[in-house]
């Protein structure tokens, strides 16, 4: 617990002193989201129902922050360790490597957590309007978010240790991010403009996280459908399965890869 501790304190203090973490996570969602709502939705897009529709745009770009907290800022912060050897100092010292990834893991979430917070006050100010589906409603925006930054974080865990190189390791990872989000509709909150198969825009983890906050924390949900938003059991169960078999994965790359020690000892 005090090794857990220690690493969370220390991975908190290097994202949230890291300028340009802040920025692609915070300031960047949320300049994004000014510049969509100014400039590229037509008025009459708005219609009357403007107070959704904005909300429903600061919930996609804050979830798409979300992602960059969880992969690039994620694995920027790994690739500096490995760069560094630290890992040669970790492996000779009496550290548990389940310490250094709940860790991890712990101060990748709260980033994720603050890059979604962050739009949603901007959005507020310019006229979003938000409105819970039940009083359940946080808890299930919260689980929806760690679950989903548990998925993404442990796919940076992969691409750095396969990479082995900060540089392209990042390069890598906003790809992904920027593809995630593009690709499916803006995190599958803009059905119009994603291509793919219905059905996987409840079962992606990213687009299935966002439409379900979508969901809970917006009257209408303005361009969530077709297909139907899942139920929160259904929806929730799907990220908690999707996190447990990232979550093993992780603990097999860290015990193996970075720690070079068996899976079971």
């Amino acid at each position: 617990m005090r090794q857990t501790k220690a690493f969370t304190i220390r991975y908190v203090r290097e994202l949230f002193r890291s300028k340009a973490a802040l920025f692609w996570t915070m300031i960047f969602p949320a300049g994004f989201y000014l510049i969509t709502i100014t400039m590229t939705i037509p008025d009459e897009a708005m219609g009357a129902g403007e107070g959704g529709v904005k909300a429903v745009i600061a919930v996609s770009f804050g979830m798409f922050g979300a992602i960059i907290a969880a992969l690039n800022s994620f694995c920027e912060q790994l690739g500096t360790d490995l760069e560094a050897d630290r890992y040669h100092q970790f492996r000779s010292l009496s550290i548990a490597p389940s310490s250094d990834l709940t860790g991890r893991l712990l101060a990748g979430v709260t980033l994720s957590v603050t890059a979604f917070l962050a739009v949603i006050p901007v959005a507020v100010l310019t006229g979003a309007e938000f409105s819970l589906a039940s009083p359940l409603s946080p808890a299930v925006v919260v689980l929806a978010i760690v679950t989903f930054a548990i998925f993404w974080m442990v796919v940076a865990i992969a691409v750095t240790v396969s990479v082995r190189n900060e540089r392209y390791a990042s390069i890598i990872t906003v790809s992904l991010a920027l593809v995630a989000y593009m690709m499916t509709g803006y995190n599958g909150t803009d059905v119009s403009v994603y291509h793919g198969p219905d059905r996987l825009l409840n079962g992606m983890p990213h687009t299935l996280a966002t439409r379900l906050i979508a969901d809970q924390t917006i009257a209408g949900s303005a361009g969530l459908t077709p297909p139907t938003v899942p139920t929160v059991l259904s929806g929730l169960g799907l990220l908690i399965v999707y996190s447990v078999g990232a979550l093993a994965i992780g603990i097999v790359l860290t015990r193996r890869v970075l720690y070079k020690r068996e899976v079971v000892a």
